[in-house]
């Protein structure tokens, strides 16, 4: 239909329709009728909304790399230096010695020991062993002068040993019986201990007693 009457409108305009002609009313009505039809669809047409693309929006995450820098590991056998390559110190380290030094000393008790004293049988002489068990070894005492006693606090028992004692480790007891005949020569008492199976020498230990008249000795010096 708005062929028809843009047809209608141009004949208008073009002069092929006269003034005062039926057709030329009827063709001006329509083709402003036509006009405004044409204004409005462009007019539609300018103010209606484009059609807008939505860009669709990544919600995935960009993958994370999972490689794990890789750390120089420190060489055992590596000398330590005061600078340290790629911030990595590399050393040795300490070897710890296992074996324990072997050694060997008595506990003597009382320090001054008299004949007239009635609360022990002598001087006490405790072997302390370190680094061996004193049960396992074989223990060799000897004495300048006077005994050695065995002592039993729960019967009161005492045996005399003699000078020089071979045994296992336990504790001893010095005493003696008479004054000596030079008391300016000190007592000296060793005791040594080794290994029953081979005879080796695990440690070795002395006590020097000093006299104090006739009947009375102090302990002076223990190696």
């Amino acid at each position: 239909m708005i062929i028809p009457l843009t047809a209608g409108l141009f004949a208008v305009f073009t002069g092929f329709n006269t003034p005062g002609s039926d057709q030329y009313d009827m063709d001006l009505r329509y083709g402003l009728l036509a006009a405004a039809c044409i204004a409005l669809v462009i007019a539609a047409g300018c103010t209606g909304a484009s059609p807008t693309t939505n860009t669709p929006v990544p919600t995935t995450a960009p993958a994370l790399s999972t490689t794990v820098p890789t750390v120089p590991s420190a060489s055992p056998s590596a000398i330590s230096t005061t600078s340290c390559p790629e911030d990595v110190c590399r050393f040795i380290p300490g070897t710890m010695t296992t074996t324990q030094d072997r050694s060997l000393r008595i506990v003597t008790f009382p320090q001054r020991y008299s004949l007239m004293m009635s609360s022990t049988p002598g001087i006490g002489l405790d072997p302390v062993a370190t680094g061996f068990n004193a049960t396992t070894a074989t223990f060799s005492w000897n004495a300048s002068y006077g005994q050695f006693l065995s002592w039993d606090a729960l019967d009161y028992t005492v045996d005399p040993l003699g000078s020089s004692v071979s045994g296992p480790g336990k504790k001893l007891y010095w005493s003696f019986s008479d004054s000596p005949a030079d008391t300016n020569v000190p007592v000296t008492i060793t005791v040594t201990a080794k290994d029953p199976a081979s005879g080796t020498v695990w440690g070795s230990s002395a006590v020097t007693l000093a006299w104090d008249g006739n009947y009375t000795v102090t302990v002076q010096n223990k190696e």
